[in-house]
């Protein structure tokens, strides 16, 4: 996996941005940053791995 905490920053910026129109729902940086740590262990736990695109591997 790449750095963790960059990914859990990635996730937990979408998470605060999703929720951030839906007042009865929001969710706050701490929140989303424990979110975050829970959604990386669930998908390494399913054994899926979060790595950098090798852009010699991608399609124009």
């Amino acid at each position: 996996m790449v750095d963790p905490h960059q990914v859990h920053t990635i996730i937990a910026t979408t998470a605060c941005a999703f929720f951030k129109d839906a007042p009865d729902a929001q969710i706050g940086t701490e929140e989303a940053k424990l979110l975050a740590k829970q959604i990386t262990e669930a998908l390494n736990a399913a054994g899926l791995q979060i790595v950098p695109v090798d852009p010699a591997n991608t399609r124009p």
